[in-house]
């Protein structure tokens, strides 16, 4: 997320000073956390995910209500998996219904896996690589080693794969807020 938050801010130098419009693509076929976190730390006008129907009306009475109150640019982060579809196809439709802008399209694909890590990045995977070795050496096995409440938890594989994260909706409210 933290590399799709510096290309979205790259990005939205070129769009602020050319009036462009941008439909960044980001990974998230099943799943659109990517999508909404990274959407919210780059102050995206919009937000498209596989969790939510996305409406082509809805986008373009948001880029209405930017280009009203005379923003340079807008970015729209579409997550892959989107039920509208990918983001030419969802930028197509837009533009089709608003052209104000220069439209552009960005896939960010595999870059986004690559970066440094972090300092939170490098003591999680310490916490977890160290718990893990502690974990079979008690004799655990068919299970993952993660991280719930901060605490070191074990959870079986078959309720890893069986289970499904409830998505935080309130980020999309949230993403909403602060698009305004």
């Amino acid at each position: 997320m933290n590399t799709v938050v510096e290309v979205v801010d790259k990005i939205r130098d070129t769009a602020a000073s050319h009036n462009r419009l941008f439909f960044i693509e980001v990974m998230g076929r099943d799943a659109g956390m990517i999508a909404i976190y990274s959407g919210i730390a780059s102050g995206a006008e919009a937000v498209l995910i596989p969790e939510t129907d996305t409406k082509i009306e809805q986008i373009v009475k948001i880029l209405d209500r930017g280009w009203e109150r005379k923003k340079s640019s807008m970015i729209v982060i579409v997550a892959e998996g989107d039920v509208a579809g990918g983001a030419y196809e969802i930028a197509k439709e837009v533009k089709a219904r608003f052209n104000q802008y220069d439209t552009r399209v960005s896939v960010l694909g595999h870059m986004q896996r690559g970066g440094t890590p972090t300092c939170a990045d490098r003591v999680l995977a310490s916490r977890l690589g160290v718990s893990a070795v502690e974990g079979l050496l008690e004799g655990r096995s068919n299970q993952m080693v993660g991280v719930i409440n901060d605490q070191i938890t074990f959870t079986s594989y078959s309720d890893v794969v069986n289970g499904k994260k409830e998505f935080p909706y309130q980020l999309l409210k949230i993403a909403e807020v602060l698009s305004l």
